[in-house]
């Protein structure tokens, strides 16, 4: 009789433990990331709504990607790269209130080691020489513009159109060889 219980036990354990894997799905691993230059427009993350009256679990953001306008790459840079630009540009970049781009991306660009264990995921290396190469003035106001919902705040919500194109120009000086 003892025997019996202890097997039944296990085998209903080990249903309960493929039914708990089997219920995670497939993952992919080709979803966009932070440190892509790729731009597409869609939340690959909706949120599902709970099952039998549980408690919503938290949206996970980490695969959201950009939401640009399809010819953000074309849009010129209406305000000129000079002095007094880019230092507006840094400081907007450095404001709590205003950009905030240092929380995430740091002084250089690179990264705000401080902060990442705080962050969604890992900010692109705005200071890559290939990143930055690859996107126009046009995608990089248009990133600062919209952000990525739930892991980069929208800076059209807290600076003016030429604030963000001052942004755009001092983005530009943290660009290195690496």
């Amino acid at each position: 009789m003892r025997k019996s219980l202890v097997v039944l036990a296990i085998s209903l354990l080990a249903v309960i433990a493929v039914l708990f894997v089997m219920s995670f799905g497939p993952t992919s691993s080709a979803a966009q990331n932070a440190n892509s230059s790729t731009t597409t427009n869609r939340n690959q993350n909706q949120a599902q709504p709970p099952a039998g009256g549980a408690p919503a679990q938290q949206q996970d953001f980490s695969k959201n990607t950009w939401e640009l306008p399809a010819d953000a790459d074309k849009t010129k840079n209406p305000t000129t790269a000079s002095a007094e630009s880019i230092a507006k540009g840094k400081e907007l970049y450095r404001d709590k209130d205003k950009g905030n781009c240092v929380f995430c991306h740091g002084e250089t660009g690179a990264g705000n080691e401080a902060n990442l264990a705080r962050l969604r995921r890992k900010p692109a290396d705005i200071s890559s020489k290939e990143r930055m190469a690859a996107m126009t003035d046009g995608e990089v106001f248009w990133k600062i513009s919209k952000g990525i919902r739930g892991i980069m705040p929208a800076g059209e919500r807290r600076m003016s159109e030429e604030e963000r194109w001052h942004v755009v120009n001092y983005v530009r000086t943290l660009v290195k060889d690496k």
